[in-house]
């Protein structure tokens, strides 16, 4: 019920500091803007790169759309789902700076309770949000299934991004400099594109890269990309789990 409450009744505020920061929406923009260029530009690449002999050419036998599922994992289930996270980061560190959270602690709304709230709007709203993407993409598609449980693992990295913004940065300034860390952090999954295996489930330090993983494996066909999402799903949760402890000690100092 107290949960309830605090969607009715923070939900509005959020909704009205996104429409007034331009930034914020810009990051929705963006994710709208990628899926619809990549729908149009990887079939006019593919086929413009292969009548100029760029690819394939007489070093590399592969065409553009063998590389589909790299550009669009990258593009999608991780980048999709940061952007979420950079959003819901900014307004955590509005809120550091404001000090909201501090006047959550004389509230009857426990601190943890909140925690969730700011976990579990960015984790669904990601998940809309790559399904969409992959969808006006309409590149390397799997049946609707697949793709839902994918987006569903994918958009747990929106939270681990925004909790990692309100525990690092101390402000707005600092948390543009760790968006950048964000999004070099991710060049990881097109690395891990082009490591074999086994050297490859290296990668999977990086969490986010079991989500792609089991994308690939799905796509190939390949028996077990199942469990691989539940890897990505339970690190990353394990991952959710370490930050929120971070960011309520650090709300009661």
């Amino acid at each position: 019920m107290q949960m309830a409450q605090l969607v009715r009744k923070v939900g509005p505020v959020d909704v009205m500091v996104i429409r007034r920061d331009s930034f914020l929406i810009s990051m929705f923009l963006f994710a709208v803007m990628i899926a619809v260029v990549l729908r149009f530009l990887l079939p006019w690449a593919n086929v413009t790169m292969a009548d100029n002999g760029v690819l394939p050419n007489a070093r590399f036998a592969m065409p553009l759309t063998a590389f589909y599922p790299m550009i669009v994992a990258f593009m999608t289930l991780y980048t999709g789902s940061l952007l979420v996270g950079t959003i819901f980061g900014f307004m955590l560190l509005d809120e550091k700076d404001d000090n909201t959270l501090t006047a959550m602690m004389v509230t009857p709304v426990p601190l943890y309770q909140y925690a969730l709230y700011r976990v579990g709007v960015p984790v669904i709203l990601a998940f809309f949000i790559i399904l969409s993407m992959m969808l006006i993409i309409n590149q390397t598609l799997l049946p609707l299934w697949q793709l839902t449980l994918l987006a569903a693992g994918g958009a747990l990295t929106a939270p681990i991004t925004s909790l990692f913004f309100a525990t690092v940065a101390e402000n707005k300034v600092q948390g543009l400099a760790y968006a950048k860390i964000g999004g070099i952090s991710g060049w990881t999954i097109m690395l891990g594109w082009f490591v074999p295996e086994p050297v490859q489930w290296l990668i999977g330090l990086f969490p986010p890269f079991w989500v792609s993983k089991a994308y690939w494996m799905a796509l190939e066909g390949r028996r077990w990309w199942e469990i691989v999402l539940l890897c990505g799903i339970l690190l990353q949760i394990g991952l959710i789990r370490w930050l929120l402890q971070r960011f309520t000690q650090a709300a009661y100092h």
